[in-house]
């Protein structure tokens, strides 16, 4: 009896474990490749769209089709795979948060640049 006792203690052991371990604060996300070039493709779109840099006074201009077509294809994007990729960030809203820092970050510099 003894020993049925105690492969019970370890079996709610080994739940408990996993159930905290299920709990347990999420790793952070790192960027990979595509979602580094969409941030540059997303930085380009909105610089041409006039959106600025840093907080200026900038008009906004609608981005023709003839630019997107120009940015999806210097970025190696299709109409579909930029739709797949915005259908992820809209399921894992902290890698999107990621994505728009560095989409920040590449703004900042074009825009430092330019100055």
């Amino acid at each position: 009896m003894t020993l049925r006792v105690s492969f019970r203690s370890l079996f709610f052991s080994l739940v408990f474990g996993f159930v905290l371990f299920g709990c347990s604060e999420k790793k952070s996300f790192t960027l990979d490749n595509d979602d580094i070039r969409f941030a540059g493709f997303y930085s380009d779109y909105l610089l041409l769209a006039g959106v600025p840099g840093e907080k200026e006074n900038v008009v906004r201009n609608p981005v023709n089709a003839e630019e997107l077509n120009e940015l999806l294809v210097r970025y190696a994007f299709t109409r579909e795979s930029l739709h797949r990729k915005s259908e992820a960030y809209r399921e894992n809203p902290e890698l999107w948060k990621k994505v728009l820092l560095q989409v920040r970050e590449n703004m900042h510099k074009k825009s430092a640049s330019v100055k």
